[in-house]
């Protein structure tokens, strides 16, 4: 809870007018609201605007990072729809808005684009605010969504709506299986790992309660083999099977010490959960009353922590 005002707090400093999130947009979504899906090279330089300050009596510049709300798309590649006769669109976006946060345009980065368009209209609008801007780091993220993405457009054309769902199923599990896409799987099999279902109003397909006894397995293996926890990782730890318990706590235990604050407080909420104990559960609302303008704030925290994993270990 302390997260969600803070970030209300935040947004009211910022601007004006309170938005509230949209629900969160996966991969799955984007791709059946999309018209056109597009890999991009953008070019959208940061703009500047020059005035003279009278207090510091100097000529000053205010920037736009990102560019100015128009952003100009040059398609290497169509993956869904057919955009343009050219290989260049422009796309209009939000530059201004905080929240929901705006779709993302930096310039010269690749992108693959989830878009639509008017009649009426020359330019592109992102479908999914920010979801629908993917910015891609590296030649292997790039290769993981899209094969992703050409899987389920294939998946959307089998009419059989039983056997359309089990492959959406198995889908998701590859999703989760791969770093580079895992939020997209995890996040439709186990929405409560993340703190954005807070604002998730969606009504959408229960996809966990399709999953095989072998697609469990598999999803065991990915949650265990990382290194580190993200929300990615904690939506997987939600169908962790029972028996599996004390070897989900020692690895939750495990990445505790290395995770931010709010990583750990859900992690501390994790462990509590999964073996409940007095003990725990009063140095996680300790951890979690910490003032987020308290001084000695990480201090705290640190010690809590180190509190609290040797206080589970000794009530194995």
């Amino acid at each position: 809870m302390k997260r969600l005002l803070t970030i209300l707090i935040l947004t009211l400093t910022v601007q004006t007018v309170f938005a509230y999130p949209i629900t969160p947009q996966t991969l799955r979504k984007l791709i059946e609201r999309s018209q056109y899906i597009v890999i991009a090279t953008i070019d959208n330089p940061e703009k500047s605007e020059k005035y003279y300050d009278e207090k510091v009596k100097d000529t000053l510049e205010i920037f736009s990072f990102g560019g100015d709300g128009l952003a100009d798309l040059y398609i290497k590649e169509i993956l869904k729809g057919k955009p343009s006769n050219s290989n260049h669109i422009q796309v209009t976006y939000e530059a201004g808005m905080i929240c929901p946060a705006p779709a993302h345009y930096p310039d010269k980065k690749m992108v693959i684009a989830f878009l639509a368009k008017d009649d009426t209209s020359k330019t592109y609008y992102t479908v999914g605010l920010s979801y629908g801007s993917k910015i891609m780091d590296s030649e292997n993220e790039m290769i993981s969504f899209k094969n992703r993405i050409s899987e389920y457009l294939g998946i959307l054309k089998i009419k059989n709506k039983g056997k359309r769902k089990l492959a959406t199923v198995e889908w998701l599990v590859k999703c989760a299986e791969d770093k580079f896409t895992r939020w997209e799987g995890a996040y439709e099999l186990s929405r409560q790992g993340d703190f954005m279902s807070y604002y998730d109003r969606s009504k959408d397909e229960q996809y966990y309660k399709h999953l095989t006894t072998s697609q469990k397995h598999r999803l065991d293996s990915v949650f265990f083999a990382t290194d580190t926890i993200s929300y990615n990782e904690l939506c997987l730890a939600n169908l962790i099977s029972k028996d599996n318990y004390p070897k989900l706590k020692q690895h939750l235990l495990k990445s505790l010490p290395f995770v931010n604050y709010y990583i750990a407080e859900d992690i501390m909420q994790k462990v509590v959960e999964i073996f409940p104990s007095v003990e725990l559960q009063a140095i996680y609302e300790e951890y979690d009353n910490i003032g987020y303008n308290d001084k000695d704030k990480e201090e705290k925290q640190k010690l809590l922590i180190d509190k609290f994993i040797t206080t589970a270990k000794k009530n194995e």
